[in-house]
């Protein structure tokens, strides 16, 4: 039975193997996308959650800003005022003071949660928020305090909104982290994911269904090239397949290089040159070897 199925030729099975390779990577499926892995790692707290906290943090440091940066304006434009009384510059230094002071305050509260690595630099940036703390802190008492010392609503009201600033951006801090933890681990997955499938990709002969696939494609390769004998392929049970892919697997590699040789027992040049016969000399006077022979 498995004499009237037609082997494949070569190029036959070099179509089957390639049909193999494209089985394996069906099998391995696309490359990873990163939107995939854009929710691999869980939040802590549902999302809505989060967000509702980061809103309400938002609007509680607009409400805290606004009373403080008013007052730092002022003090800020009216001190600089008294030195230059110049109208444009005293305003562009009244912007400057809010920005030094609030900003700043939110600006290295933040940069905490990025850059904040090092010791030399955790220091360097709490030291800034202090200075920008004290600005904002004092600003607020000199302005907010004169004729209401005994008044101790009025300090709660100077130094409350500088310190809500600061408290506010250290939340806001947390959420960044946070945030920034949560996409590092969505990127890991992601490059994990993608080696994967490239090593997996760049040699589909090391999958472990390797012979599978191509034991597969070579059958429907002799099924294809022995299409007429369809009789003879009806009567093949499973060890009539794994004889016939076997053949196909052997099929190249009937050929051997050829070993030359050796002589059973190799002789000498030395032994060559003392077997040479000498030649005998014209002169007479015996036999010498000849000097081309020397």
């Amino acid at each position: 039975m498995l004499s009237q199925i037609k082997p494949l030729t070569q190029e036959e099975r070099q179509l089957a193997h390639a049909a193999a390779e494209e089985a394996v990577m069906r099998d391995i499926g696309e490359r990873p996308q990163r939107d995939h892995y854009n929710h691999h790692a869980a939040h802590r707290y549902p999302p809505l959650v989060t967000k509702l906290i980061t809103g309400l943090c938002i609007a509680l440091l607009l409400a805290a800003f606004t009373p403080s940066a008013i007052r730092l304006y002022v003090i800020g434009s009216s001190t600089f005022g008294a030195a230059v009384p110049y109208e444009l510059a005293m305003i562009a230094v009244g912007i400057a003071t809010v920005l030094t002071a609030e900003v700043g305050q939110v600006v290295f509260s933040l940069a905490l949660a990025t850059l904040g690595t090092t010791p030399n630099a955790r220091r360097l940036l709490y030291a800034s928020m202090g200075i920008a703390t004290a600005i904002a802190l004092v600003g607020n008492v000199q302005v907010a305090l004169p004729g209401h010392t005994t008044s101790p609503f009025a300090w709660l009201e100077a130094i409350a909104p500088p310190l809500l600033v600061l408290s506010t951006a250290y939340v806001l801090k947390e959420q960044m982290l946070e945030a920034i933890e949560l996409r590092h681990a969505n990127e890991r997955a992601y490059q994990e994911a993608v080696n994967d499938w490239q090593r997996a990709t760049i040699n589909p002969e090391a999958h472990s269904q390797w012979m599978q696939f191509y034991a597969n494609a070579l059958r429907d390769a002799l099924r294809k090239a022995n299409n007429r004998r369809r009789e003879a392929l009806e009567g093949l049970n499973t060890a009539d397949w794994r004889a016939l892919i076997y053949r196909e697997l052997q099929a190249d590699n009937w050929y051997e290089q050829p070993v030359p040789e050796l002589p059973a027992n190799p002789v000498e040049p030395e032994e060559i040159a003392e077997q040479r016969p000498l030649t005998l000399s014209a002169n007479g006077n015996g036999t010498h070897p000849h000097p081309n022979e020397m």
